[in-house]
This record gives C-alpha cells, structure tokens and sequence, in this order.
C-alpha cells in the first residue's frame, strides 16, 4: 500500500485459499447491484415516498420537510403509509425500473464474474441479480463477424430468504443466495425501517427458550466463524450495519478470535490514500482486511475489473468434504 493505491489489487493469499478450499462465501450489497441498474438506499427510499404522492396518500410538502432524513427513516415512513391506507408499493418497478436482469450489460459482468467466485452468496440486497448464475457467453467461431457478447441462458440458484432456513446445513449447500434481509419475491417480508432491524438483529439467544433463537444472528456467527467471507459493494454508509451484524454475530464469545479472516473490497481515489489507511485500521478492529483499488480512470465502474480479474485468478470450488465433515462436528460441541 505504500506505494498507493492499485487499479487491480494483489489477491491475499488467506482470499485464494479460501477459494481453494470452497469456504469463500461474497457478502454482496448495494453497490454491486447499483452497477447492474439498481437504485442507491436514497434513490428507493425517495422513490417509494413518490409512489405515496402519486397514490395522493403524501404530497410535495411532507416530503420537503422530511428531505434530510436517513434512507432508512424514510422508508420506515412509506412502509407506515403504505400500512395505514392499504397501500400497495411497486417495490419491483422501483428496485429494477429498467428490465435490468435480462438487458444490463454491466449487470451481467458483474454478477458473472461474482458467481465464479464462490458457490454460495449472501446478500443484503432484495433484487434477483444473485438468484441465478449467468454463464460465460459462447464464442462466435465465424471469421466473418466479430465475437459477440452474447448471454447465455443463466442457471438458478436456490433463493433463501426466509429466516427459519438460515441454517448452518445450507451454508454448505451449493448453488445457494441467501437474503438476509428479505426478497422481492415477498415484499411483505423486507427488512427496510428501523423496527424491522431491530426486530432481525434482536439478541435473544441468551434465553434458555429454544423458540427465542435469534435464527439470523445464529447464522451469522457461523459464518464468521467458519467461512472466509469477502464483502463487496459496502461503503461508508453501510459502516453502522457492518458494525452491528459482526459485533452482534460474536458478543457471545468475546474471548474468542473467528477462526476464518474477511475480506473487503473497497474503491477509493488517489487522494483518498489517507482516508484508505485510517479505514484499513478501523476495518482491522472487525477482523476485516481491507482490499482497495482505485477508482479515478472508471469511478465505481473499476469494482467490475477487479472482480473479473479475482474471478479468473480464483475460480470457485466445492467445499471439502473433511472442511464441511469439521464443520459440521463444531456444531455439535457443548
């Protein structure tokens, strides 16, 4: 790092092992999918309060009064309209407005070059960009017309997102996303406001009540604890959540270091080399690496050569069945 910040960074060794051994598990957020069409948490929250003016549940000078609210605040407000008039959101349209899964270019590279990283995803995102494995275009062979990027037709993926499933047993599954916080296929079901995430993150596994298992958290504290995890497309503004879910993933065992290290790929400009450092130490204090690449030829668009370089250099592999075998004996220690 001292001599600045890369385009393509140098791959860890712990990242290509993990790879090797199948424990390599991506934690996508919203800024991969911002780069396959998707709205930024602004972008959505502001739109699902117009869909509220447009249904004349809300108008332009609520709205005004409520501008500087954080994303979350006011999606806890639409949720509220949306409840109180009955009121049915079109959290489709707002999350993909434009056919992204089938026509976005940029979309398919990105999640392409993410499914080869790995055999199982979890995300925080709600659209459907994980739920399927977009393979490599076919090589046109004619010597008359130039290859064409072509897509092919993509593989699904199992989707989970409810939380009674968010079990160590599928953690191991192949071919697997997991939606930690809910998918557009139940719109009902998203963790958007403030009271849904209090509501997932809610540490009850202090209890003796098998039926007070916080399922989520539990899931969590595998993961770290047994995965190499590598967070992609998490920012500054994800810091609180990235906070809250490691912190409270492992509070039950304080005295003990995960047994897996983490990964982050972060962009940032070259005159944000200071802030890159201040922030490797910060993330370090999560058991996180920073990974930075620097953004100033293609902005955010470099976190789609990065991933295709870690893609070719790291392909995914099946976990080994003496690593799942280990696993799984953990699970069942006192």
């Amino acid at each position: 790092m001292s001599d600045g910040i890369p385009l393509i960074p140098v791959i860890p060794q712990a990242l290509r092992e993990a790879a090797h051994r199948g424990t390599l598990i991506p934690f996508v957020g919203a800024g991969a999918s911002r780069l396959a069409g998707c709205p930024t948490w602004a972008q959505l929250a502001d739109g699902a309060l117009m869909a509220c003016i447009t249904a004349n549940k809300f108008n332009h000078g609520q709205m005004e009064q409520i501008r500087h609210l954080s994303p979350r605040m006011k999606l806890s407000i639409a949720r509220a309209i949306e409840s109180e008039h009955a009121l049915t959101i079109d959290y489709e349209k707002l999350i993909n407005p434009f056919d992204g899964y089938q026509n976005n270019a940029v979309g398919h590279r990105v999640y392409r070059s993410l499914g080869k990283l790995s055999k199982t995803f979890v995300t925080t995102n709600y659209d459907a960009w994980l739920d399927t494995e977009i393979l490599d275009p076919p090589l046109s062979v004619s010597t008359d017309s130039p290859v064409q990027d072509t897509v092919a037709t993509p593989r699904v993926r199992r989707r989970i997102a409810n939380v009674e499933d968010f079990t160590p047993a599928n953690l191991n599954q192949e071919n697997c996303v997991f939606h930690i916080h809910g998918s557009l296929v139940d719109p009902a079901g998203m963790v958007m406001t403030t009271r849904d995430y209090i509501r997932r993150y809610a540490n009850d596994r202090g209890s003796d009540d098998p039926t007070r298992e916080n399922r989520t958290l539990t899931f969590l504290e595998v993961l770290f604890q047994h995965k190499t995890v590598l967070f992609v497309g998490y920012g500054l503004e994800d810091l609180e959540i990235l906070e809250y879910v490691i912190q409270k993933a492992r509070q039950q065992f304080p005295s003990e270091r995960p047994q897996a290290r983490h990964f982050m790929l972060q962009g940032y400009f070259a005159h944000e080399y200071e802030l890159m450092r201040s922030l490797t130490q910060y993330y370090a204090q999560c058991d996180i690496e920073l990974i930075p690449f620097r953004r100033d030829q293609r902005d955010w668009g470099q976190l789609t050569e990065v991933l295709e370089a870690f893609a070719e250099a790291m392909p995914a592999r099946a976990p080994l069945e003496l690593q799942v075998q280990m696993e799984m004996e953990s699970y069942l220690e006192p």
